[in-house]
């Protein structure tokens, strides 16, 4: 039996949603050993509850999450600015009634991975609940 690399073909079901429904992306680039927010689009910022200022130029710090959830974040971007494409679930303290699916991977410039895109897609928390997905609450 050949395995199923899962990043690979939830990446791939993000990226079938987003023809259909639209692109939810957000960018991020390491500086200064901390991620910083660059470019959010309009729509993930709608799922959000947020606005461009509320997101655009802040870090990881900066966002009204506890320690351990900025360490887990950090952890997550590390591992994909180092090559990696990962998988994550979570659910924003701004709109609970959501689950995230995101998928976040580096890009090159320049010859340096600084960079990462993550796409996202939104699953209506109720149609998870009970199951046992690693989601994280920010």
């Amino acid at each position: 039996m050949r395995e199923i690399d899962i990043a690979s073909l939830v990446s791939k079901l993000i990226d079938d949603y987003e023809k259909v429904n639209g692109r939810m992306q957000f960018e991020v680039q390491k500086m200064d050993n901390s991620f910083t927010y660059t470019n959010v689009d309009q729509k993930l910022l709608d799922i959000l509850n947020l606005n461009q200022n509320d997101i655009i130029g802040k870090s990881l710090i900066d966002f009204p999450i506890n320690q351990d959830n900025t360490e887990k974040l950090t952890a997550i971007f590390n591992k994909a600015l180092n090559g990696q494409k990962v998988v994550f679930f979570l659910t924003p303290n701004t709109n609970e009634n959501v689950c995230l699916v995101v998928t976040v991977r580096p890009v090159k410039k320049e010859g340096n991975k600084d960079r990462l895109i993550g796409s996202c897609v939104p699953i209506d928390i109720k149609h998870i609940e009970g199951t046992r997905l690693p989601i994280y609450y920010f």
